[in-house]
């Protein structure tokens, strides 16, 4: 029905003005479809431009989501460095107060240091008068101690604590000498002459020597500083007396005359 009334109304028209109206509707329709296909560019452009925003929107995302690790991680390590040098500075007063403790004690054993060298230095005359006057045994073996500590106690190189140590060692060594029995070999000077014997020590109590045939004995007088004869009774229980101390005879009871002590 429709199409019988555009008919007619063409019919009235006329051609001309029919392909007028045609033009005019295919004009209306091609412009049409241009909009439509720049509107669709333009939308599809836009929703390019869109995937590129949304691309660097996520790169950006990205990008700030490791900032915020990376903060995070600087973050914690500035608390760990805060809690180290926080540590560190308590251990920088201690060590202060530890060395200004130590200056304070260096101070004090400067001081120590000057009042017991000259004590050492008593102690080393006290031990050699011990030795000069004592019972005569070992006497070259004390002798060279003493020569010795004196070299020692002039060594700038050596510590005063080993100083000390060293002369009370030699104190004990001289200390063991009243407690135990020995004998040994040892040259002896009588009458002018030189021979080798051997001697026995029973603690500073008593000091004999017996010739190596074993035909002459004697005993040290501390009275009068001299070696007195034994009888040839004793030079046998003296003999036996050595290989005791010697460890090779069994202990056993000895009889041999003891010199009286010092002023009885």
């Amino acid at each position: 029905m429709r199409k019988r009334h555009l008919h007619a109304y063409c019919l009235k028209m006329g051609w001309r003005q029919w392909l007028l109206v045609t033009t005019l509707t295919l004009l209306s329709a091609t412009v049409f479809a241009d909009r439509v296909g720049q509107a669709i560019q333009t939308q599809v452009g836009i929703q390019k431009e869109a995937a590129k925003v949304q691309r660097r929107i996520d790169q950006l995302d990205d990008q700030t989501r490791g900032m915020i690790e990376t903060y995070r991680a600087r973050l914690a390590e500035l608390e760990e460095l805060q809690d180290y040098t926080g540590q560190l500075e308590k251990m920088l007063a201690d060590q202060a107060d530890e060395l200004a403790q130590r200056e304070r004690q260096l101070k004090s054993l400067e001081t120590l240091n000057r009042k017991l060298f000259p004590f050492l230095l008593e102690m080393l005359e006290s031990l050699d008068r011990i030795v000069q006057v004592d019972t005569p045994f070992l006497r070259q073996e004390r002798r060279e101690r003493v020569k010795s500590l004196r070299t020692l106690m002039n060594r700038a190189d050596v510590a005063l604590p080993e100083k000390y140590r060293r002369l009370m060692e030699a104190f004990r060594i001289e200390a063991r000498y009243g407690h135990n029995i020995e004998t040994y070999e040892a040259p002896l000077e009588t009458q002018g002459k030189s021979r080798t014997v051997r001697f026995l020590r029973f603690g500073r109590v008593g000091l004999y020597y017996l010739t190596l045939d074993g035909q002459e004995g004697g005993v040290w007088a501390p009275d009068d500083k001299r070696w007195r004869a034994l009888d040839r009774d004793f030079l046998r229980p003296l003999d036996h007396a050595m290989r005791i101390a010697a460890k090779q005879a069994p202990p056993d009871l000895i009889t041999l005359p003891v010199p009286a002590p010092e002023g009885s």
